[in-house]
């Protein structure tokens, strides 16, 4: 589903209404969404309270609480604002019945308490998309007294109080957003999404065309892409996968990396690590194909390994190139033969990204489909900007570097961004601070190289990878607590993931 900004969103309704599809038809369809929605999700609601602003959003409010009084629900309107700005929402507010109670705040705030405390039903069609700044008082005072009833509570568009600009004191603490048109940061981002409870999208009669734009997908959306498994599979169904990993230093990384491959879905692993790692990787990881390789005299991956790696990865249909292997000319003599050479898909992930910021040139004229997994430190190596102007602006940086480049970008962080060379950028929806950890990123990129080996494309395959990365660490939390969720803990979560999505449909 599509997330628009409120000046999009009025630039397509603007459209809409120049082509034919007038603003009252989109206010009535809007409002006869909401008032479907909440008669099938909450049939045996009786008393239902609608809270009104003098705005659009509010228009919406006195259409649902039309349509819900004529389904001969007992229906009272509380208006926060005198009389609606708006020339369409005054129009719907004339169109109410003498069947619906019409309350005003603060003149009417006794009546108003009575209403919420009876309420089956609360829906917040106070601001909506309109919000900015910090609540009036008799908002606030309205929205405690929603806050502390046991009705369910319903924002239309977006809970009074919430905005990506921030949280105002007292907000309106929704259970469930129903949201106009198409999806909008706030019911995406982290800590706004907190606010909204369960989003659904309401049509508004409006078809979007748009070829490249920001995105998100539910977890039923997400399950339908999930990689097939057939009956009658072997594990050649299912791809090899390789991992090129670790140094002396950091063995660890080739196993965690492994490791997540292989619960992950893979038909074979193959770890490609060096010779001083031997005895760890291999008894870490017996269901893996090992192939340690000559060391360089500080440990790392030699690159007089090059011939013996290439004809390794030739079986391979993808391949992860960078997880704890320190930074080198080796390294980097390596990578470059891995991009020129190899024609799978490569997972350039930790110091292969490392390798890349001094190399960038490498990316030029590539045989494999390249997937990059940066977190911002990595990120701001690569682009040559800080690490504060990379987090300031997520989604365009890794869409122009990704268009830039003609990569798949993941930049991890709190709602992890996921953008093809086509300017498409997905934000995903799952994580929690238990993956602020050594070696998660390690695992994510052994999700990662699983997926691809077992033939999903590259954006598919980074977005699912994020999603099932944080649906495990959200499932370790709550089985270990966030301290506890130790990256090998999170991996054992990996299955609860899957049935997550699985689940979903």
């Amino acid at each position: 589903m599509l997330i628009l900004t409120p000046e999009k969103i009025r630039m397509i309704e603007k459209r809409a209404n120049d082509a034919g599809l007038s603003y009252l038809g989109m206010m009535e369809k809007a409002g006869t969404g909401c008032a479907e929605y909440i008669l099938k999700k909450h049939r045996s609601a009786q008393n239902i309270v609608i809270l009104c602003g003098k705005g659009k959003n509010g228009g919406d409010g006195f259409v649902i609480a039309r349509l819900l009084t004529a389904a001969c629900k007992s229906v009272t309107v509380i208006k926060l604002f005198d009389t609606p700005s708006d020339a369409l929402s005054e129009s719907r507010y004339g169109a109410l019945t003498g069947d619906t109670t019409v309350l005003v705040c603060p003149k009417d705030s006794a009546k108003a308490a009575s209403a919420i405390a009876k309420a089956d039903v609360i829906a917040d069609a106070v601001f909506g998309i309109g919000f900015s700044g910090t609540l009036p008082e008799n908002v606030r005072a309205v929205n405690r007294l929603c806050n502390s009833s046991g009705a369910v509570k319903i924002a239309i568009d977006l809970p009074s109080g919430v905005s990506v600009n921030g949280i105002s004191k007292d907000f309106f603490k929704a259970d469930e957003t129903l949201s106009m048109l198409c999806l909008k940061k706030e019911h995406i981002y982290k800590p706004f999404s907190d606010c909204c409870g369960k989003v659904s999208v309401i049509p508004i009669g409006i078809e979007i065309s748009c070829t490249s734009g920001l995105f998100s997908l539910s977890e039923a959306e997400l399950a339908i892409i999930l990689p097939k498994r057939p009956f009658d599979a072997n594990k050649g169904t299912f791809g090899k996968a390789a991992i090129i990993a670790g140094s002396k230093n950091m063995p660890g990384a080739a196993v965690i990396a492994a490791r997540g491959a292989i619960a992950s879905g893979a038909g074979l692993v193959s770890v490609m690590y060096p010779d001083v790692c031997r005895n760890i990787v291999a008894s870490s990881v017996p269901e893996c194909i090992g192939l340690p390789l000559e060391t360089t005299p500080d440990g790392k991956i030699s690159a007089s390994n090059i011939d013996k790696l290439l004809d390794a990865l030739s079986s391979c249909k993808a391949a992860a190139f960078g997880c704890g292997m320190g930074v080198s000319e080796d390294g980097a003599e390596l990578l470059e033969a891995v991009l020129q050479s190899y024609t799978g898909t490569l997972i350039v992930d930790a110091d292969g990204i490392n390798l890349l910021a001094g190399h960038i040139h490498l990316l030029k004229n590539t045989a494999c489909k390249v997937l990059l997994t940066p977190h911002p430190g990595e990120m701001s190596r690569l682009t040559g900007l800080s690490i504060t102007e990379v987090n300031a602006d997520r989604e365009r940086i890794a869409a122009a570097f990704a268009a830039k480049h003609g990569v798949f970008v993941l930049l991890k962080g709190s709602n992890t961004v996921v953008a093809n060379p086509n300017g498409n950028v997905y934000i995903n929806t799952s994580g929690c601070n238990a993956l602020s950890r050594g070696g998660s990123g390690d695992l994510l990129t052994g999700i990662a190289v699983s997926l691809a080996a077992q033939g999903k494309d590259p954006f598919d395959t980074l977005i699912l990878a994020s999603f099932l990365h944080g649906a495990a660490g959200e499932e370790a939390e709550k089985r270990f607590t966030a301290y506890a969720s130790t990256t090998e803990r999170i991996t054992e979560c990996l299955p609860a993931a899957f049935l997550r999505l699985s689940e979903s449909l």
